[in-house]
Formats: C-alpha cells, structure tokens, sequence
C-alpha cells in the first residue's frame, strides 16, 4: 500500500477517490511497470511568489581592453573565399523522394497535434518554437505542454514556467555527456540528480498571467533500492514528509490539490534523488501539445548511448504525433570533422528515436551555417599599401564550418529517406554557403555576434521559413 504525505498509510478507500475524482480527469494513467505515489496537497488563494534565494557573486575586475579584438570579416574577404567554394548540399529546404507514410501535421481524431522535438542551444531558447506556436494562430490557451524537462535553471534554457529556483547540491546530467552521461533520463535527456541532503528546488507553476490553473502534477523520477525522502510545500505552507519506496525504475509522485497550485517546494531529506523531468496536465481546450526539449551543447548522441526501453514508461499509450531531432552544430564543432563516424553516430542514434516513435511523423533538421570570426588585424587589407602599414595577417578558412555542416546535411538528409522522414535544411534557408555573415550584416542583425547562434529576429525568420517549406500554417488546425 502506499504511504501518504504525513508518513501515515493511506487508505484504500482515500486512495480510490483520489484518483478517480481528480488524477483521471487531467493526468493520463501510467504504465502498469511505473511505480506511482498519490500525495493529496493544500492549495492555497494567496500563495506568495517565489523568491529565490540569490548568492552572491565573486567580485570581477576590470577586463582589460582588446587591443586587436576579434570581428566579423570584411566582406570582400568573404566574397573571396565564397568564389572558390563547391556546396556539397545541393538540395533545397524541404528533400525531394522521401518514403513517408503520412502526412507531416496530422493529429489523431479529437485529439491535439502532439509534437516532440529534441535538440540543442538553438531550441532550449525557446524563441524557434515560440514563433512557431504564433505562427499556428492558435489562442495562448489552445498551446500547452505536456512535458517539461530537468533543465530548470540552466543557463541558455527557458522553460514554460513562470519562475523555478534550483539551490547548491545538484548537478545536471544530460544523455550526450561521455563517458558519464544518463543511460536511463527523463523525456528531456536530462536529468537534474543530487546526492546530499537538503538540497531543495521550487517552482512556480501558475501561468503566464499568474494565474494558478493546475490541481495536479506528476513529478518523474528514478526509484532507488533504499527509500527516498522528500518534503513537499505548496504555496508557502506546511511541509509533507513523503516516503516514496517501491521497485527500481521509472517511477512517478503525482501531486494531486484540493484547488490550483501555485508553487511547489521539494526537499530532499533522504537520497540520493534523480529527478527525470514533470509532467503537467494537458488543458481541455488544447489544440497543440507542444514539447521542446533542448539543452545546450547537446548532440545526436544522447539517443544512440541510453536504453530505450527506460524512456518508453514516459508516455504511456498517449505518445506523439510528429517527432522533431534538430542536432548538427555542436557534432560540427570537433575537429577535423569526422563524416564516417559522425554518420554511424547518427544513424543508431535515429533508429533507437524511431524505436521509440514508431508511427510518428518523423522530421530531421540540419543545422545553419556557422562563421569564424577574425582579428582585426588580419582585416583592412587595402591599408597595407607601399609599406604604409604592416601587411595583415593571413585569414583563416572562414568557410570552415560551412562546408562541416553541409556535410552534416548531406548525411541528415541520407538517413532522414532511409527511415521515411521529412528533412529541412537551416543552411539552405539562409541562403547556403556564407549566411551567417549575411546575416550578421542585416539591421538588426540576424545572426549573434558569436557567429554560431541567432538573435531572436534571426531565430523568427528561421521559424517562419521553415514553416512556410513544410506547410505549418492555421489550415494544420482548421475543422476537418
């Protein structure tokens, strides 16, 4: 029997009325191999915000000032180097011949679309998919998620919550890491682990308009051997010892209130605690069920090094209809770039994320062009005349990554037919070889002064062009 949040049993009949009169209603059932815990919480009117508790940071001095700091190239150098350059990535955005089963956009009948996309920096932003949602037209309310990953804050990740506070004592473990990366993560190929006692993290869970609309809420972990300990407080008030034993595994604490929650505090008294992610319940006027799970530095790796049968639990019956793996850029980054092991890479790695989703719609995204920033003194080469100044030094290869990620395109787009999917080229969209520093140049400009990244303008644009190559649209919702 299971034991509730006050260390005492709870009773069958409690037990019953719990989860029929409240989890059924929102919450989809779980796996007959997934350990559950009902915990019934307070909810609270007037809960109090957040208020992280903020440490203090080690003073920085004076950086000293650049004397020849790096830049954008001159465009003359550029267009140089674009002359005597051969795009290995002939095709255009959306790959001709390809053997899908179904359409790209097709929900299930009554149901919202359901859409998973996996991939790295340049999704766990959030500025791609929210430009995406507004491009479906659909009222904020029709678009929810269902699942949100074990990333909450990490630097360069937004999440769809309003706020959420991690203290000292936990570490992230994301499923590329190697050699220590996670076998068994949560939806999100993360997971957010601690070891130690004490180690708390909290969330506020209203809406965007401070609104509390959530009675329940799952939370994903790993079961242990031993027993765990947490402390559970919703909206500021009394905390609830939960002692959460069973079976080794996928494992997961419902919160189910008397009302709408507002904010959740979690202690860990005894542990060690693997948290794999939560889940949140799915509004009754949701018309698209839109999950985005990236992390930055992530690559296509994560799904070739963990064991598939460990993620399945997640789902449950209640999978997706379109799936979306947009890797490339970080795969890009080793060097000398290694095309044959890169493609064994992907090609497990896509076969163990069909396994999973076998009748998804399947999309693969393959990443935009990169460029190299120069020194200044290699730059102003009409300067350097009758000796007038020092000649400047030779510029590096600034296609470099160009031709790297149109390889990796190129592979994308082989592996993308072979398993029946749908396959979209940033590159392309940017106009091939050389985008990025057309995009830095555009006002305002497109592309991040990194030349890896995007401005949110540049991430907009990507949005709406790949969304006009594959038919995302207010017709994907219209009345069938």
């Amino acid at each position: 029997m299971k034991k509730s949040g006050l260390g005492g049993l709870l009773t069958p009949v409690a037990l019953l009325f719990w989860s029929h009169a409240l989890v059924a209603q929102t919450l989809p059932s779980v796996r007959a191999d997934v350990q559950q815990t009902i915990l019934p919480v307070q909810a609270r009117r007037d809960a109090p915000d957040l208020q992280c508790s903020q440490r203090a940071a080690p003073p920085r001095g004076k950086a000293p000032r650049e004397m020849d700091p790096q830049e954008v190239p001159d465009e003359v150098d550029v267009q140089t180097q674009l002359k005597q350059f051969h795009d290995v990535l002939s095709n255009g955005p959306l790959a001709e011949g390809r053997a899908q089963k179904r359409p790209l956009w097709q929900a299930q009948s009554g149901q919202p679309l359901r859409v998973g996309i996996w991939g790295d920096s340049h999704l766990a932003a959030a500025f791609w998919s929210q430009e995406w949602a507004r491009l479906s037209q659909l009222p904020p309310e029709a678009v929810s998620s269902r699942f949100l990953p074990a990333s909450m804050n990490r630097p360069g990740v937004r999440l769809p919550l309003r706020k959420s506070c991690v203290g000292p004592g936990w570490q992230y473990e994301p499923a590329h890491a190697v050699p220590a990366g996670a076998s068994e993560p949560g939806p999100g190929l993360v997971n957010l682990w601690t070891q130690g006692q004490d180690a708390w993290l909290s969330l506020d869970v209203r809406n965007l308009s401070a609104q509390a609309d959530k009675s329940q809420l799952r939370l994903l972990y790993q079961q242990t051997r031993d027993p765990i300990s947490l402390a559970i407080r919703i909206d500021g008030g009394e905390a609830q010892r939960v002692d959460l034993l069973g079976r080794e595994g996928p494992a997961v604490l419902d919160l189910v209130g008397d009302d709408a929650m507002s904010t959740i505090e979690l202690r860990v008294l005894e542990g060690p605690f693997r948290l794999n992610g939560l889940e949140l319940p799915l509004p009754v006027e949701t018309r698209l069920q839109l999950d985005v799970f990236g992390y930055p530095g992530a690559t296509v790796a994560g799904w070739r090094q963990l064991q598939t049968t460990a993620m399945a639990p997640w789902w449950g019956a209640s999978t997706y209809d379109v799936v979306v793996m947009a890797f490339g850029t970080n795969e890009g980054n080793v060097q000398p770039f290694d095309a044959a092991a890169y493609t064994q890479s992907l090609r497990s790695s896509v076969a163990a994320w069909r396994q999973l989703f076998p009748q998804a719609a399947c999309l693969l995204v393959a990443p935009g062009d990169r460029g190299i920033l120069v020194r200044r003194s290699q730059k102003n080469r009409s300067g350097a005349v009758q000796g007038t100044k020092p000649a400047p030094a030779k510029l590096p290869d600034l296609l470099k990554f160009t031709r790297v990620h149109a390889e990796i395109g190129r592979i994308q787009k082989q592996v993308a037919q072979a398993h029946g999917c749908y396959f979209w080229s940033m590159l392309s969209a940017m106009g091939g070889a050389g985008g990025s520093y057309r995009w830095a140049q555009q006002n305002p400009a497109w592309m991040a002064k990194d030349l890896i990244h995007f401005t949110v303008p540049g991430y907009q644009r990507l949005a709406q062009s790949m969304a006009q190559d594959l038919g995302w649209n207010a017709s994907v919702f219209a009345p069938k």
